[in-house]
């Protein structure tokens, strides 16, 4: 599976790549804003978007918005501190992980937006 992440916490970043990618899954690129994330989109074609809900409402809105607007299936996992998964359901992605969560339950849930990736 091929992942592209989204996070304008470099520490962050660095530990997703590494535990991903120790699971078998190729983060192809780590980014910090909306206008990145779209255009390494496009360009990587990732399996899933993994995004920092820190990075904000409004941007994972019109990040998602763009996937689907420009027709991209693309799914978007959002990572939040937050307890609730409300902002996954209001923004429109495919599921939302806490960091609090074991570690575990971000890969099942990259496994079940991009099952056939895996």
């Amino acid at each position: 599976m091929r992942v592209l992440l989204a996070t304008d916490r470099p520490d962050l970043g660095h530990a997703l790549s590494v535990y991903l990618t120790a699971h078998h899954i190729d983060v192809v690129d780590v980014v910090c804003g909306r206008d990145c994330l779209l255009a390494q989109a496009a360009a990587k074609r990732p399996d899933a978007v993994l995004f920092d809900w820190r990075l904000g409402e409004a941007v994972a809105t019109a990040a998602i918005a763009g996937y689907q607007g420009g027709g991209d299936p693309t799914p978007v996992v959002i990572l939040s501190t937050l307890r609730e998964n409300a902002p996954a359901r209001t923004s429109g992605a495919a599921a939302y992980v806490t960091l609090g969560d074991p570690p575990d339950s971000l890969l099942a849930a990259l496994t079940e937006v991009a099952p056939r990736n895996l």
